[in-house]
């Protein structure tokens, strides 16, 4: 597949620079520093081993880790910009807010710039409302440490534990009307936050686990959606009414939709895009 071709790609280009001089200088990336542990057999590190000449990681250990890096800086951010046009253009009059909120806070006259994000209140709240219903990683996977207990079911240790992220954002019990999109909802006070320590939204995890690139993706969100809505006005191709539009998505690693979302762009600031 195309990892495997990145990693072969990679191991000819090393082969290769066996020929060339040590004084020259070899541009090296990420999937080269893996490289550099890779062994056809991964043995475990003793707890006295020297850490760094010691660990060995096989293909499908730097292929999993290849996989982390593209999909969740790449993938789940795309996927949550799409839905979050897509929600938006099924709700006109959110738009409409989130538009009206970008006009007042930044003017038609420049472009959005990092530090107007923190202004804009309910473009947030919207972001908030896109990740609850479509949560980056719909199923987190977990395994146990230890042997526990989890209200009078035995885990044993080394379980294989996966969290409806999905499941959790739409709870009845945690949610008024979990299946309509709402951002208003987080005006609200004492709604929960996805930060972690409110288990009724975790769409990154929680706790220690958490999803380490969570502020860098919140960062890549919220200003491209920013910029999408503050410098064009959208509406649906061919008089497609909002109700028409496609919500199914596809299971995966991620969950995007099902089909692609198509809108057509109209320029709106007054300055130069």
């Amino acid at each position: 597949g195309f990892i495997d071709d990145i990693i072969d790609e990679h191991i000819k280009k090393k082969e290769n620079q066996n020929s060339v001089d040590a004084g020259d200088v070899v541009d090296t990336d990420m999937v080269d520093d893996l490289l550099a542990f890779y062994s056809e057999e991964a043995k475990l590190v003793s707890e006295t081993a020297d850490l760094q000449n010691s660990i060995k990681l096989t293909r499908d250990n730097i292929k999993a880790i290849i996989m982390d890096v593209m999909f969740g800086g790449t993938e789940t951010v795309a996927s949550a910009i799409e839905w979050a046009l897509t929600e938006l253009l099924r709700s006109p009059e959110d738009l409409k807010r989130v538009q009206q909120e970008l006009a007042e806070v930044v003017g038609l006259d420049r472009r959005v710039e990092e530090s107007d994000i923190e202004k804009l209140t309910f473009l947030k709240c919207t972001l908030k409302e896109t990740l609850r219903l479509h949560p980056p990683i719909p199923l987190l996977l977990h395994e146990t440490a230890e042997d526990t207990e989890i209200d009078g079911y035995f885990v044993p240790k080394k379980s294989r534990v996966m969290i409806n992220a999905f499941a959790i954002g739409r709870d009845k019990n945690s949610w008024v009307d979990p299946e309509t999109f709402r951002p208003s909802r987080f005006l609200e006070p004492g709604v929960p936050d996805f930060k972690g320590s409110n288990f009724e939204f975790i769409p990154f995890g929680s706790g220690r686990r958490s999803c380490p690139g969570m502020q860098l993706g919140l960062y890549a969100l919220e200003l491209a959606v920013a910029h999408i809505l503050h410098c064009f006005t959208w509406k649906l191709p061919d008089g497609m009414k909002p109700s028409e539009l496609d919500m199914s998505d596809v299971f995966g690693l991620t969950a995007p939709k099902a089909t692609r979302l198509y809108a057509v762009p109209s320029t709106r600031l007054i300055c130069s895009v």
